[in-house]
């Protein structure tokens, strides 16, 4: 038994490689109070503790983050270490922010990434500002700098733009309320773009537009949302929301205000173009009509040369076919004629065939008499009347 151990330094540097290998020590955050904070050589050195445990702490090189004071709770990130030569466990930190400002910065974070994934923030969503705004609306503080700057800006190339102020509190606990609000009723009043304003100030006084609330009144916004809250260099989840964000207040001015005289100049240089592009059509339209006509004149000719030639052949052709009809109908009528002698009474009576009537009735056969009836025989030279005496049938 005696003859199985293994030294100190093999144990303090079996430990140390077991907490090198635990990935689940290594980027964690930790949140504590700092005691007994000292540094030294620019490195820091102290405890972070909580009601119940207590862990060391090395910072080196704190230079690189935030140095919090004794008794100050901090939300310190880095991995655990352990120093095999001296057998002693640490936290080495390798950035550190307050409490109370990282957490806030955690939590928007988290919310950033919440609603990047359900989509407030898709450019799909995003529609673009007009270029001829003719009424826009700005909701921010009716006395601060910010909207004497835009509408100054606005002036300055643009007098036909109407701006219209609602007037918001532009930080504090009711700015997300107001601003949420104000879009609802604004985004139904017809205006061609809305612009969120604010001037620069701490993280603390942005706060209430990262809000939830007002990233989901921006995003159901039918009318074009600039945002032009804080300085450049700030962001905010209302500016990722917007169709638009512009750097300062003043920016979303000259993004929404076209220069008056510029618009002039360019619908004069188009009616200019119009006009030299209406000689240029003229001219070619009575090239092009002139020789138009001189074709359809050249076609006409050829066909009314075609067309005489044609008449002439069809009055040829009628003349010959009249001429033939009416031979056609001359023998039909002489075949007419002589049949119809054929079949002319008179002509049948000059035969020596006699017509009998009785009553003024022809008749047809001797069925039709009776004996004692008077009748009248009509021959080619007269007639003469006859009384039946006697009715014989064959």
């Amino acid at each position: 038994m005696q003859d199985k151990f293994i030294s100190v330094t093999v144990l303090n540097q079996y430990i140390h490689d077991v907490f090198v290998a635990e990935e689940m020590l290594h980027g964690i955050t930790l949140c504590g109070e700092v005691s007994g904070l000292r540094t030294s050589g620019g490195h820091a050195y102290f405890v972070m503790k909580d009601a119940n445990a207590q862990v060391q702490c090395s910072c080196f090189r704190y230079a690189k983050t935030y140095l919090p004071k004794d008794g100050e709770t901090v939300l310190a990130t880095g991995s655990v270490d352990y120093y095999s030569k001296g057998g002693r466990l640490s936290f080495n930190i390798e950035s550190m922010k307050p409490f109370g400002e990282g957490l806030a910065a955690l939590k928007l974070a988290q919310l950033k990434q919440r609603l990047l994934e359900e989509g407030y923030f898709d450019d799909s969503h995003k529609v673009a500002i007009p270029r001829f705004c003719s009424k826009i609306c700005v909701l921010t503080s009716a006395s601060g700098a910010v909207i004497r700057d835009i509408v100054t800006t606005v002036r300055k190339i643009n007098r036909i733009i109407d701006i219209v102020v609602r007037d918001i509190p532009v930080q504090g606990a009711g700015c997300a309320d107001a601003v949420a609000k104000q879009l609802s009723v604004v985004d139904n009043l017809g205006f061609d773009a809305i612009v969120i304003a604010r001037g620069g100030g701490s993280a603390e006084d942005l706060m209430p537009f990262n809000e939830e609330k007002v990233v989901k009144a921006v995003y159901a916004c039918k009318t074009p949302v600039i945002s032009a809250v804080g300085h450049e260099t700030d962001f905010t989840l209302c500016d990722f929301a917007a169709d638009a964000r512009a750097a300062t207040p003043t920016a979303a001015a000259q993004l929404i205000a076209f220069d008056v005289r510029e618009v002039l100049a360019e619908i004069f240089g188009y009616a200019e173009k119009m006009y030299d592009a209406m000689e240029r059509k003229q001219r070619d339209a009575k090239i092009c009509l002139s020789a138009s006509g001189n074709k359809i004149a050249s076609v006409i000719l050829l066909n009314c040369s075609k067309l005489a030639r044609k008449s002439e052949l069809l009055s040829h052709t009628m003349s010959n076919l009249v001429q033939n009809k009416l031979s056609d109908i001359s023998v039909g009528i002489k075949s007419t004629v002589t049949r119809l002698s054929d079949v002319n009474p008179a002509n049948i009576l000059a035969k020596g065939y006699f017509a009998v009537s009785k009553d003024g009735v022809r008749i047809a056969g001797v069925t039709t008499l009776s004996p004692g009836d008077e009748i009248e025989i009509r021959g080619a030279d007269g007639r003469a009347a006859a009384t039946v005496k006697e009715v014989k049938t064959i």
